[in-house]
């Protein structure tokens, strides 16, 4: 789960006791949390599950971070009693992300595209189609119209992004003929805004399939061997006899900075021969 956005954060005044792999935190009885409060301990976000006396309380999952006895920093936020309730209640799974959007954010084609469409805490996830596609559910959890300066950010931010970017495709894969069974696909890309790093899915389709791509690993096929399908050129070796002859090879590209996916034309073919 990730919990973003600093509505009215405030730091402890007093250290606190925590041990990894376990969901107490032992604090001073002059620092005040409630029952759905958001604790961010380490810059990891957690809800405030139970408070079992003035100076111990439970979170809604186990601290990840070192076991310290005097951790200092510990940051408390307020929640919308809507997502305290949804996260203690277990709805925050591990294929979701509980993401908070601020006015600005919310304005974004980048955001829109993954169905985030206003203010506030969303459950968002995304998912691979048997065809190979992206697809996103977004669902808004509790309204919460802040701007940017008021509401903070912590760093997501794979999922909402914060400023307009964009990647363009600039030189799409081009077919790859090879008689030595060698050889590569290469991508060109040109970026605006602050995507941040580029990152790189390639699948491909046989000669026989008009829609299903699926995405590559080392031994996907027989009688080829892919590498570096993770980067912006997809390499193969081991290539033996024309048994392969029409697949064809496209590559998804998302960023670090939440740009819209873009995804290549698919026309790179592959043919052994000369």
């Amino acid at each position: 789960m990730a919990v973003f956005g600093k509505i009215d954060a405030a730091t402890f005044a007093n250290n606190v006791a925590v041990t990894n792999g376990d969901a107490t935190v032992t604090k001073n009885a002059a620092d005040t949390v409630v029952v759905g409060d958001i604790l961010e301990l380490s810059n990891v976000a957690y809800i405030v599950k139970e408070v079992t006396s003035t100076t111990a309380i439970e979170l809604h999952k186990v601290y990840a971070g070192s076991t310290a006895t005097a951790l200092a920093g510990a940051v408390r936020r307020t929640a919308p009693k809507a997502v305290a309730e949804y996260v203690i209640k277990g709805g925050d799974s591990n294929s979701y992300d509980l993401v908070f959007v601020d006015t600005t954010e919310m304005a974004l084609a980048e955001n829109k595209s993954r169905g985030i469409t206003g203010p506030g805490w969303w459950q968002y996830r995304t998912f691979t189609t048997a065809n190979g596609d992206t697809k996103h559910k977004a669902e808004c959890i509790a309204f919460v119209h802040a701007t940017a300066g008021v509401a903070g950010d912590d760093a997501d931010d794979t999922v909402v992004a914060d400023v307009a970017s964009a990647v363009t495709v600039t030189a799409q894969p081009a077919a790859s003929t090879s008689s030595s069974g060698a050889g590569t696909f290469t991508l060109s890309t040109s970026t605006t805004g602050t995507p941040g790093a580029l990152a790189y899915v390639w699948q491909r389709q046989t000669a026989a399939s008009t829609k299903k791509w699926t995405n590559i690993t080392a031994s996907l096929d027989t009688g080829i061997t892919y590498a570096d399908f993770t980067t912006a050129t997809l390499a193969y070796s081991g290539l033996a006899s024309d048994a392969l002859d029409g697949y064809k090879y496209r590559v998804k590209i998302t960023s670090a900075g939440g740009t819209e996916e873009v995804i290549t034309d698919g026309v790179g073919a592959l043919t052994f021969g000369s």
